[in-house]
């Protein structure tokens, strides 16, 4: 029969012959067949593809996520809580105790005066004083830095004026030496000269003589000489950082009073430590800031005098110099109050002139040495209108006797006929004739005055 299936069910009789049932299945069971594969592989491959790690590990990933997030935010609310804490807490507490006005007066007796300085009481003593003024736009700056102990004084400013540039003076004096550095951004003079004592101390020099505000770094005794005098003035203590760079807890007291009477009214505010030792003082108004620092640490030589030129003439004057009769006296006056060796030194007859840069040109016309000078005089032999030589005598007297060159001392001249008239009488070295150099800084005054009236014509100008 057709389509009988053999007894091992591997063949089929198609009426002619046994044929295998894989070559020739009916289609029915063919169909099933590969339907059920297809499903088989299809559930094959789901459970291969399918599965928790990989949820797991993004879950874990997510989760670490949170919790470095929840970490940083505790870390910035912890932070921030213990700023405040600090600020406002823990930080008041480490301030110092605000000051009565007895206790301020009492405190500020414990502070160096002016003449302790001089002296070297203080050992070594420094003073900051940082103005900026401002008027009409016009902005002027100046730095007085001073430095002195019982050996050696120092005194750096530098005035900065905007598009007017700036210029600076710095000064060492100590027993042996005086050197000057100046600075006006076009030239730059470095000079230095041996001398062979003070007649007062290199503190004294710099602190009595100096053209700066010297007196800003003793504010503090000034403002309690005004309390007494009027005891109504004002009066208030408080905690707060010293306004420089380091911001050291310090306790203010503030009050107002008139330092220069053209400035006005001031408000000044003094600082202190938890130790009641001076950090500086403030003082300001609308136009004026003024900030002074003080400090006791121990300072040494600037490194340019070790380069400073010694080819430099002695540092005196000889007052009343101008010759105008057959006789004539002369005052010697050395700055800084300095001595100088006689070794070397001369008397001068000299001619003074002025180069195209103002600078002065001097011309010696008759030397003799000091000490021929001292010997009951030293004769020169300028001639007359008729060339006829006429006998002149030179003195030099020591007043003070000490051997030395100084203040005090005469220099004379005393001719038979008047021969010299228009010349002028002076001291030299081997490197020309003496003269004083001016260490002043120009200061705030008149720069200020100069400063003020160009920014009004500037700004009558821009109107015009």
């Amino acid at each position: 029969m057709v389509g009988e299936i053999s007894p091992d069910g591997k063949f089929a009789w198609n009426g002619t012959e046994w044929l295998p049932i894989e070559d020739e299945a009916p289609v029915g069971e063919t169909v099933i067949e590969s339907t059920k594969n297809v499903f088989e592989m299809g559930g094959q491959e789901l459970e291969g593809n399918i599965g928790w790690e990989p949820v797991s590990e993004k879950s874990e990933e997510g989760g670490k996520g949170k919790l470095i997030a929840m970490s940083v935010v505790g870390l910035l609310i912890i932070s921030a809580l213990s700023w405040v804490m600090y600020a406002f807490v823990i930080d008041p507490m480490l301030f110092p105790d605000p000051y009565s006005k007895t206790k301020f007066v009492s405190v500020v007796g414990d502070q160096p005066t002016i003449d302790e300085v001089i002296a070297g009481d203080a050992g070594s003593w420094i003073c900051h004083v940082e103005i900026k003024m401002e008027e009409e736009g016009m902005v002027l700056r100046t730095n007085f830095d001073m430095y002195a102990s019982k050996d050696a004084a120092r005194s750096n400013s530098k005035l900065s004026a905007g598009i007017f540039g700036s210029m600076s003076k710095d000064i060492w004096v100590d027993e042996h030496h005086i050197a000057w550095k100046s600075d006006d951004q076009e030239t730059v003079e470095k000079r230095i000269i041996a001398i062979s004592s003070l007649d007062s101390s290199p503190a004294d020099e710099i602190l009595s003589n100096s053209s700066g505000p010297v007196d800003l770094c003793f504010i503090h005794h000034t403002i309690v000489e005004s309390m007494d005098e009027n005891p109504s003035q004002k009066f208030t203590s408080d905690k707060e950082r010293f306004p420089d760079e380091d911001g050291v807890r310090a306790v203010k007291v503030e009050t107002k009073m008139e330092i220069d009477e053209e400035d006005g009214e001031m408000n000044i505010a003094v600082y202190f430590d938890d130790e009641d030792n001076l950090l500086g003082t403030k003082i300001y108004n609308s136009s004026f800031d003024c900030l002074v620092t003080i400090d006791y640490k121990s300072f040494s030589k600037p490194g340019w005098v070790t380069s400073a030129d010694p080819e430099t003439p002695m540092l005196l004057s000889v007052d009343y110099n101008n010759i105008w009769s057959a006789q004539h006296n002369a005052l010697v006056n050395t700055q800084f109050n300095a001595t100088y060796l006689m070794d070397d030194a001369k008397v001068v007859i000299y001619e003074a002139d002025w180069d195209d840069d103002g600078n002065s040109i001097h011309t010696i016309s008759y030397e003799v040495t000091i000490q021929d000078a001292m010997d009951e005089g030293a004769l020169i032999q300028p001639t007359n209108w008729n060339d006829d030589p006429v006998n002149c005598t030179l003195n030099y007297t020591d007043s003070d006797a000490d051997g030395m060159i100084s203040s005090g001392d005469i220099v004379s001249v005393d001719c038979e006929e008047d021969v010299l008239n228009g010349y002028q009488l002076g001291l030299a070295n081997a490197n020309g004739v003496a003269e004083t150099v001016n260490m002043d800084m120009p200061w705030l005054p008149p720069i200020f005055t100069i400063i003020a009236l160009l920014g009004a014509a500037m700004l009558i100008s821009r109107r015009d």
